[in-house]
């Protein structure tokens, strides 16, 4: 009986090795170039695929971008190129909300399965949520009759827009 444990024993661990062979780890990671966004920029993100350290090229990826709704704003399938990498590009739209997003990935070779993920901000242009907007309107006509201009009969007149953007305020060295 005891002969019977060795060789069962004996058996298996020359086994090991082989099936140890056939599940190789497979990793997958997912990042993005920033971390905070506004409105309508582009999120670079670059995912990697990997199988027992190597790169593993040329292997399809399903990808979500998720808000903090969970409302799915972007996912599809893409291929690993020769590096065992693949960078996406996606549009912020401007009718995106403002906040929390989650990039989702995940490859299956196999009979394994890996997945990551990624978060990143949507953020307004302005940290400080003001923008103020100065319209500057004088009529030409009302600095003096020495002053006053026709153009095909119309007074001219001088407009001038100007965009004043309000930040946080910085310290000085």
């Amino acid at each position: 009986m005891k002969r019977h444990y060795l060789c069962l024993l004996f058996v298996l661990t020359l086994m090991l090795p082989y099936s140890a062979l056939g599940q190789e780890s497979l990793s997958i990671t997912v990042s993005t170039d920033k971390q905070n966004y506004g409105l309508g920029q582009i999120v670079v993100f670059t995912v990697e695929v990997r199988q027992a350290g190597a790169p593993l090229a040329h292997t399809p990826v399903y990808y979500e971008l998720r808000d903090s709704q969970n409302q799915i704003r972007a996912n599809g399938l893409i291929t690993t190129d020769d590096t065992g990498r693949y960078t996406k590009q996606i549009t912020i739209g401007n009718d995106f909300p403002l906040g929390s997003y989650t990039v989702y990935v995940r490859v299956t070779v196999g009979s394994q399965t890996a997945s990551a993920t990624t978060a990143f901000q949507t953020i307004p242009e302005f940290p400080s949520h003001i923008v103020l907007l100065f319209t500057l309107a004088v009529g030409i006509g009302i600095l003096g009759a020495s002053r006053r201009r026709k153009l095909s009969g119309k007074q001219a007149i001088y407009q001038e827009t100007w965009n004043v953007r309000v930040g946080t305020p910085r310290r000085l060295k």
